[in-house]
């Protein structure tokens, strides 16, 4: 899906596709199950956006908590509007002078796949593209259904705007995802990504709840997010030590 003003030819060949932009020439690998299409430059925002509707007509995260994405300068923030039925639209602002990305994903981990949404400072202008964020691997070469996608840059701050489509949920109560905001590097010469760093993950919540309560599970500590596993090892083997330790000296 090509945005405004960019114009994007896709010719696909034995089942794969060279996808040439306009303005730049930058070719993308193909996908090996079918036609993608080359990232390009997406409009600037019509129209800026604020923290004023969350809770009211958008569900937000951010970091710090309650920060405002118009005046905070290390805000951190992303907000989702159910447009109708799996269709939302997405909000995205954050500093960095490589790329910033919004994550939904049936999983609340670090290391689970999400759909990445990826706004990048290319030369002062945004590049969007789209993805999957698996086990910290960013892999563009599969594109999501994405739509309206408009961004800008100014001192150092990425804010884009998109449209996307996410998988039916009608086997689920309701729309549970978690929420992420990824940052990292971006090299404008090559296309090329880096590796990303979350600094947004919220657990599984109803995105199309305005009102749902949500948190940021890294808050209080780090980048780490995956819960602690306890096994038999961890949880049995201090109280079998003091099991033993209480037989040996009952047999003395």
């Amino acid at each position: 899906m090509a945005p405004a003003s960019n114009a994007t030819t896709v010719n696909a060949a034995n089942n794969a596709s060279t996808s040439a932009s306009a303005n730049n020439g930058t070719t993308m690998a193909p996908a090996s199950n079918g036609t993608t299409a080359a990232p390009v430059n997406v409009p600037a925002l019509e129209t800026e956006f604020t923290r004023q509707e969350c809770g009211s007509t958008k569900l937000c995260a951010d970091e710090p908590s309650s920060c405002d994405p118009t005046t905070g300068d290390n805000c951190f923030f992303l907000s989702a509007r159910q447009q109708s039925g799996q269709t939302f639209n997405f909000e995205l602002s954050g500093q960095s002078s490589g790329y910033i990305a919004a994550g939904v994903s049936t999983a609340a981990s670090q290391a689970g796949r999400h759909r990445a949404y990826i706004c990048a400072n290319n030369n002062g202008a945004v590049r969007f593209f789209t993805g999957f964020l698996n086990n910290l691997e960013l892999n563009t070469t599969e594109t999501l259904d994405s739509s309206n996608q408009q961004g800008t840059v100014k001192n150092g701050k990425i804010r884009c705007r998109f449209t996307a489509v996410l998988p039916d949920t009608s086997t689920r109560a309701s729309a549970q995802y978690s929420l992420s905001i990824t940052t990292g590097p971006y090299n404008a010469s090559s296309g090329q990504l880096g590796t990303p760093s979350f600094k947004v993950l919220t657990p599984l919540t109803n995105i199309s709840d305005p009102t749902a309560n949500i948190t940021n599970l890294l808050a209080n500590n780090g980048t780490t997010s995956s819960a602690y596993v306890v096994t038999p090892s961890h949880s049995f083997l201090p109280a079998l030590l003091v099991t033993v330790c209480m037989l040996a000296f009952t047999a003395m």
